[in-house]
């Protein structure tokens, strides 16, 4: 594929996982306000401390196969050696899932007291175990469809799964009053039944295969990848467990909620670019032009996550007291600080994609370990004094350590010359807005509302004048207007 081709691959693909995540979220939104007004903050946040859980049993056993399963699938020389990969990888998950669901079930009641703070949640331990090996699985037929450029398939399972889960958790919380309960019974059945279906048809096409030669080139890939995917979850989720250590389960359901809003960029727009980028990257590297590409790329993105972060910002407030009963309304804060915190984050997947595409992961296996130490001292020095304002204070400062980090070591890796007065200028420009947004004025909801939108809307207008004003500049903007137009 020439890289022209590449770019417009990439903008195809990120346009249907971005509406494919953007109908995947709005599905699971609709959920909030049950949630809120069903479980209440203490319950929210237990559900928070399950979900922590399950996304560390599945880093523990599945990271170091399902994130170098890209990167094999495209040394693969041919369709049949892509299907040993596929089939090898959904036979190992299937193993080592099974054994880790069944250990942490055996578990649960010793793990319950000092996770969960009550040994009689173990059953909701034991649930969250049973879904972990399912999940895993699911992801790898999932990205043979990123890699083999069939985004519609994509979009359709996923959001199979997200409907399923949707109605299902409607019946349990919403009809049966089953509560977190209800919530992870919901994650298991979808989890299930989307995964032994979709594997199903998968290995029906490619064959029942354990290839030991591949299975031990991924691992040999993957392993320094565990311990950085261990700290990434560290880095989301232990904030929750400090909190609930130094106050309470109803601040760890705040933190949950606005962490569920902040998280959005990442949801919505993060990852489909990140699956489209992963996926043409090598090529666009690989033309003569890879390296001003490459460059040019991490300053688009940064003005995408800095737009996103300004929006969900100024929308905070509003958001939570719609959806949020009056006990969730300090949510509203949390919301600014994990918007920035998850740009710094995107910023810090594409230098981290960096390495990959250099072919050494090796500075992940101790950026990421140490940073998640910083963090949890960082996070405890700060919650124990300050509570849920010094978790907020927390979360970005850490991340754009991780970016500096990351940063640092793609350069010895891919030696680009960024525009680093270009990504000063955008960022600043976020913040600065941001600000004015949130606060508001002393005036009516509607004049808000109305300033808000005209923040939202002034960002990307401000950006052109003020980063996209050169001449080369105004190239690469009619490129990329043409582009969209194309899209």
């Amino acid at each position: 594929m020439s890289p022209p081709s590449a770019l417009r691959a990439l903008a195809r693909q990120s346009s249907v996982y971005a509406l494919t995540m953007l109908v995947s979220r709005a599905m699971s939104f609709v959920m909030v306000p049950v949630y809120t007004h069903r479980l209440g903050a203490a319950d929210y946040g237990l559900a928070e401390l399950l979900d922590t859980v399950d996304q560390v049993a599945l880093v523990l056993f599945a990271s170091a196969i399902s994130d170098p399963f890209i990167r094999h699938l495209h040394d693969a020389p041919d369709t049949r050696g892509r299907d040993r990969v596929t089939a090898t990888a959904i036979a190992f998950l299937a193993g080592v899932g099974t054994l880790v669901a069944l250990a942490g079930a055996l578990a649960s009641p010793v793990l319950a007291a000092p996770l969960l703070r009550d040994a009689g949640r173990a059953p909701l331990l034991q649930l969250t175990f049973a879904a972990v090996a399912f999940q895993a699985m699911l992801e790898i037929p999932l990205t043979r469809f990123r890699a083999d450029d069939r985004p519609l398939h994509f979009a359709a399972w996923t959001l199979a799964r997200t409907g399923l889960g949707l109605a299902l958790n409607l019946t349990f919380i919403a009809a049966l009053d089953l509560g977190v309960r209800g919530l992870v019974l919901s994650t298991l059945i979808a989890s299930g039944v989307t995964a032994t279906a979709l594997c199903a048809l998968t290995l029906r096409r490619t064959g029942l295969v354990l290839d030991l030669v591949i299975l031990r080139r991924m691992l040999a890939f993957g392993w320094p990848l565990v311990p950085g995917a261990l700290s990434i979850i560290a880095l989301h989720h232990s904030r929750s467990y400090v909190l609930n250590h130094y106050g309470t389960l109803a601040d760890v359901g705040r933190w949950a909620l606005g962490f569920k809003f902040g998280s959005l960029l990442a949801q919505v727009i993060g990852s489909p670019l990140r699956n489209a980028w992963t996926a043409q990257m090598f090529v666009i590297w690989a033309a003569p032009e890879g390296h001003a590409r490459f460059a040019r790329a991490l300053t688009l993105f940064v003005g995408l996550f800095g737009w996103a972060a300004l929006a969900l910002t100024v929308a905070a407030p509003d958001v939570v007291a719609a959806l949020a009963p009056p006990s969730f309304a300090r949510a509203a804060l949390v919301i600014p600080a994990v918007a920035f915190a998850f740009a710094l984050r995107e910023v810090a997947e594409f230098f981290r994609n960096g390495l990959v595409l250099g072919g050494d992961t090796r500075p992940v296996a101790w950026i990421e370990p140490i940073l998640a130490l910083v963090d949890l001292a960082l996070g405890v020095a700060l919650v124990s004094r300050f509570g849920l304002f010094g978790a907020i204070v927390a979360t970005p400062l850490v991340f754009g350590l991780y970016a500096l980090a990351l940063h640092q070591a793609v350069r010895r890796v891919l030696p680009v010359a960024y525009e680093y007065r270009r990504l000063a200028v955008l960022a600043a420009l976020a913040v600065g807005l941001s600000i004015a947004g949130y606060r508001g004025l002393d005036a009516p909801r509607w004049v808000n509302l109305a300033l808000r939108a005209g923040i939202i809307v002034a960002y990307p207008a401000l950006a052109a004048l003020l980063v996209f004003r050169a001449p080369d500049e105004r190239a690469a903007m009619d490129a990329l207007r043409r582009r969209l137009r194309w899209w």
